[in-house]
């Protein structure tokens, strides 16, 4: 017989965790190296990423952000040289 009390259902936004990106992910997605990947975190260059002890891990939005931020048109080029 169960003799717990009754667990409120959690709420959604609580447990749900976004899925963190490895390095050899990120370096994929970016279509870099993963030697490049590490140079940059050393150069403290780059997007930024999660220390979990030895593990380095990179949320998803900070990759569409700073892939955001690295995004270079045309016009932006034009607007340098003047």
């Amino acid at each position: 017989m169960n003799t717990s009390l009754p667990r409120e259902p959690k709420r959604s936004n609580e447990t749900e965790l976004e899925t963190l990106l490895t390095e050899r992910e990120y370096a994929t997605i970016t279509k870099r190296s993963v030697a490049s990947v590490r140079r940059d975190r050393l150069l403290r260059q780059g997007c930024p990423y999660v220390k979990l002890g030895a593990l380095v891990r990179y949320r998803p939005d900070d990759v569409r952000a700073h892939l955001e931020r690295s995004l270079r048109r045309p016009a932006d080029a034009l607007q340098a040289d003047v």
